[in-house]
């Protein structure tokens, strides 16, 4: 604590770059937060209180917790960083979930009827307890790899928010920590040791806070809190840019945009053009890009860890429907201020007349210049919102800070805890419970899931001292879910998908994956050189997606016409549970069980064996429809505003 004192910054009432006042603003948030974890520790009393939240929640609890939980302040950092780079086409590392959104209307009332506590659930209800303990093992690994590349993020831009002293903490300190690297030559993970870097402390102290009450309260603390934290997540979206327009005068296309747009390429362009990859050493931001982005995050969305708790916890289907589709759309509108506050950034900190930075950093931030460093600009990019922050909120009023940065706290603690919490049951009722230590009470699998959230935690913070770079990072955690999601979406429509189908299309997923981006010579070799990069060195990420979906989807078809199915009885089950409506109040005795008294089921809407389609109602049509055009209205306020600013 003395080293942390001593590297206080130099102006009276100011400690680690921060005014008194912002500490205020954080310690009311931080007390708080604590608070709400102490009350819903006396909540939990059985699992499903802890990894359901009770089942008790409301729509705009619902609607908060889909956008708590799906909202983390890296999304802003990486947005930010691309639009950084590739001007208004940046947006796409978010909108890429756009075109998913109004499937979320249809498949939240599925994932509700499962009655379920995990998604292992529904591959034991619909496959076999092999499958499920698949599901669990990839499910850890996605919600480790969800926290690493959240406080990754996060703790670049609570770095920038100190004005770096927390990188002069560090080297005061002089901690070596361990660190998971990849191996390009040999091909392999390697752990190595490395100085611990500033942004990193942030990183601790978030863990330190977001495990205390999401341990204590389990998925109740994290619903509770995400209804606050997503207030504040929305007012660190919208915060800097009022103040950031007004650093360059209040318009994107006047003199100051339309001179930095020369040699920023592309700046204002949605869709980004040909060339503007090569100035930054990125893949070009195309239409074709786009839809396997967001084909990809489609294919994935549904099998992340905490998706059944978004969709499970409300009351009825109602509310986890209305609370994951339009909690999704709130992040959306979100988005569009991170992206322009990253475009108005663009403008200020390359303007040559406006630029509050030195020549020479200028100068190694601009494409084309003779100077340019494309290093130094991708660690500007990762830290750009926390530096426009820094550089912008202080000259407006004390506390504007600490607000900002209990809001980016906000972000990354509501993902996380999240995160912690359904993993954990996936670990203790899927594979401890299962295999390990059978029959116990409930307090002991409550304390069992509270150490394996620890345990989780632990390993995600040992993961991102591998990252480099926020979009790669963003990049690893769309692509992660979809070797498996695949097997969801054919498990809910067709009967004939076999668990074996499961194993088989997951690891061809996941193994074409690895050998489409780690052999770039392997397919130069197949004279398929269209599909690499400028130099030859990597198959561009339009492809690697298409390759591995493809291999995915064809292999789990083919399997499942040589493989046995699941016996029809069980079939008939599971089918019958995802067909059945919920009814209020209504309570089941174990998981993906139906209630004593069950609603009809739906209707089918074809008169075929094999394809379980329910016929749409008028409120799932209809809301289809209107998500569909809420999706249209975004885009063309995208649009409207980049014209029009």
């Amino acid at each position: 604590m003395s080293i942390l004192f001593a590297e206080a910054a130099a102006d009276a009432g100011q400690l680690l770059g921060l005014h008194i006042a912002d500490w205020i603003v954080l310690a009311i948030y931080l007390l708080g937060v604590t608070a709400i974890g102490v009350w819903s520790y006396k909540k939990v009393h059985n699992m499903s209180d802890f990894f359901m939240g009770g089942r008790r929640f409301g729509k705009i609890f619902m609607m908060f917790f889909a956008f708590g939980a799906g909202t983390s302040s890296e999304q802003a950092v990486s947005v930010v960083a691309g639009t950084w780079r590739a001007g208004l086409a940046g947006i796409w590392w978010q909108f890429l979930w756009l075109w998913a959104t109004p499937f979320y209307w249809i498949v939240a009332p599925v994932m509700r009827r499962m009655r379920a506590l995990t998604t292992s659930d529904f591959f034991q209800a619909r496959y076999d307890t092999s499958t499920a303990t698949l599901y669990s093992i990839y499910g850890i690994i996605m919600s480790i790899v969800f926290i690493a590349g959240g406080l990754y993020g996060s703790g670049k831009m609570v770095n920038a928010l100190t004005g770096g002293e927390l990188d002069r903490v560090s080297e005061r300190i002089n901690v070596e920590v361990p660190a998971l690297k990849w191996n390009v030559e040999e091909t392999k993970f390697e752990w190595e040791q490395r100085p611990l870097q500033g942004y990193e402390l942030a990183i601790l102290a978030m863990t330190v806070m977001f495990v205390t009450y999401g341990m204590a309260g389990g998925l109740g603390a994290a619903i509770i809190t995400d209804f606050i934290q997503g207030i504040l997540t929305i007012t660190f979206s919208f915060l800097l840019l009022p103040f950031a327009f007004q650093q360059i005068g209040g318009a994107l296309n006047g003199p100051n945009g339309a001179e930095v747009a020369e040699f920023k390429q592309g700046m204002f362009d949605l869709f980004g053009r040909e060339g503007v990859a090569d100035l930054l050493g990125k893949e070009p931001i195309t239409v074709f890009y786009v839809c396997m982005l967001s084909l990809t995050a489609l294919t994935g969305i549904v099998v992340q860890p905490h998706i059944m708790g978004v969709c499970g916890a409300g009351k009825t289907e109602l509310e986890g429907r209305f609370g994951f589709t339009f909690g999704n759309f709130l992040k959306r509108f979100c988005t569009i201020a991170w992206t322009f506050t990253g475009l108005v950034c663009i403008v200020w900190y390359l303007s040559p007349t406006l630029s509050p930075l030195d020549e020479a950093t200028r100068l190694s931030l601009t494409p084309g210049s003779a100077t340019y460093d494309a290093a130094a600009d991708s660690n500007f990019a990762d830290e750009l919102f926390g530096r426009a922050a820094y550089d912008i909120l202080p000259t407006i009023a004390p506390g504007l800070v600490g607000l900002l940065l209990a809001a980016l706290l906000a972000a990354i603690m509501s993902t996380s805890d999240a995160q912690m919490v359904v993993s954990s049951g996936l670990f203790t009722e899927n594979i401890y419970k299962r295999f390990l230590v059978r029959n116990q009470s409930q307090k002991h699998y409550l304390w069992v899931g509270r150490i394996s959230g620890l345990v989780i935690v632990a390993l995600a913070l040992m993961l991102q001292a591998g990252f480099t770079d926020v979009i790669d990072a963003l990049k690893v955690i769309i692509k992660t879910p979809a070797a498996i999601g695949i097997s969801l979406w054919f498990g809910i429509v067709w009967r004939g998908w076999t668990p074996i189908a499961v194993w088989g299309s997951t690891l061809t997923t996941a193994g074409t994956w690895y050998f489409v981006s780690h052999y770039p010579e392997k397919i130069k070799q197949l004279g398929l050189d269209f599909m690499l990069n400028a130099d030859g060195t990597k198959m561009l990420e339009k492809w690697q997606m298409l390759s591995f979906i493809s291999a995915g989807v064809l292999s789990g078809i083919v399997i499942s016409l040589i493989t046995p199915r699941v016996k029809k009885e069980k079939l008939d089950h599971f089918f019958r549970l995802i067909h059945t409506p919920v009814r209020p109040g209504e309570h089941v005795e174990s998981p993906c069980t139906l209630p004593d008294d069950p609603l009809p089921p739906a209707e089918k809407l074809f008169n075929l064996d094999d394809v379980e389609i329910p016929k749409p109602t008028l409120l799932g049509f209809g809301g289809f429809v209107v998500a569909w055009i809420l999706v249209g209205l975004i885009v063309w306020l995208t649009q409207w505003l980049a014209s029009s600013l």
